[in-house]
């Protein structure tokens, strides 16, 4: 592989014995937390850059899901998308992408998930601000994800951090599909905590307005025993009415792949 900046982005070179083949990347994907995946294009075509930064090891290394060998030197390169799964993949990553039937328009791209990405466009709230609507209207003009029933919220937030495959919820995810890790609705969708509280959702325990990273361990506790309020039974192990963190006995952290480490969100008693 030979790496050279470029305007707009990184050339990039793969040789395999007489044979070569060069792309563009033009994107990183990944918030950093815990790695950022190149993403180019090569004849017009958009690919997956076949190696990705870790943090955890901070050097480049196969992208998570690539296979080991690349047969040819186009292959090196990275796994081809199609125009609908790359539209998908900026749609999630960025905000103001549309889809066309050639692959996503990014001439109003917005990188980084911006309001519009989950709350609609922005027009019509400014249309009723400029005409003195009360702030109720504008509320409720607004798509708010944060007010729907629990399912629906989850089913919001699966459109990028994924649901199951199909209409039918595994009771074991993580036992059919282990990398089923790394996407947390489909592991809440099968927890008791959710199908039995009627009430837990995403936004339970996370600020869809702030950086997950930001959160430490010692926060999630108190959401928990808003519902597991009376005190574990004597001569249980759970240390719950000590205060202390849950994470570790009932949402622990399983590593799908080389340098990364994912929040089982099947909560459970393992």
């Amino acid at each position: 592989m030979r790496y050279a900046a470029r305007d707009g982005g990184i050339a990039v070179t793969a040789r395999s014995g007489g044979e070569e083949a060069s792309g563009a990347l033009e994107w990183g994907f990944g918030a950093g937390a815990q790695g950022i995946t190149p993403v180019g294009r090569a004849g017009g075509q958009f690919f997956e850059h076949r190696f990705s930064y870790y943090l955890a090891a901070r050097r480049m290394a196969l992208t998570f899901g690539h296979p080991a060998r690349a047969a040819t030197a186009t292959s090196a390169l990275g796994l081809p998308q199609s125009a609908h799964t790359i539209t998908a993949c900026f749609r999630c990553h960025a905000t103001g992408v549309e889809e066309t039937a050639a692959g996503p328009d990014l001439s109003r791209i917005q990188p980084g998930v911006q309001c519009e990405r989950c709350h609609g466009p922005g027009r019509e709230h400014i249309e009723l601000a400029e005409k003195q609507a009360t702030l109720a209207v504008v509320r409720r003009a607004l798509l708010n994800p944060g007010r729907l029933p629990p399912k629906a919220q989850v089913e919001v937030c699966g459109q990028c951090h994924r649901l199951p495959p199909n209409a039918d919820v595994s009771p074991e995810p993580e036992l059919e599909d282990p990398v089923s890790v790394r996407f947390a609705p489909i592991g809440l969708l099968a927890s008791r905590c959710f199908t039995r509280s009627g009430r837990l959702r995403c936004t339970s325990c996370h600020d869809p307005h702030e950086n997950a990273g930001n959160r430490t361990e010692a926060s999630y506790p108190s959401v928990c025993t808003g519902c597991h309020a009376t005190p574990p039974k004597p001569g249980a192990s759970c240390p719950r009415a000590s205060g202390r963190n849950c994470l570790p006995c009932h949402m622990r952290q399983a590593s799908p792949g080389a340098y990364l480490k994912f929040t089982d969100h099947r909560i459970r008693v393992y």
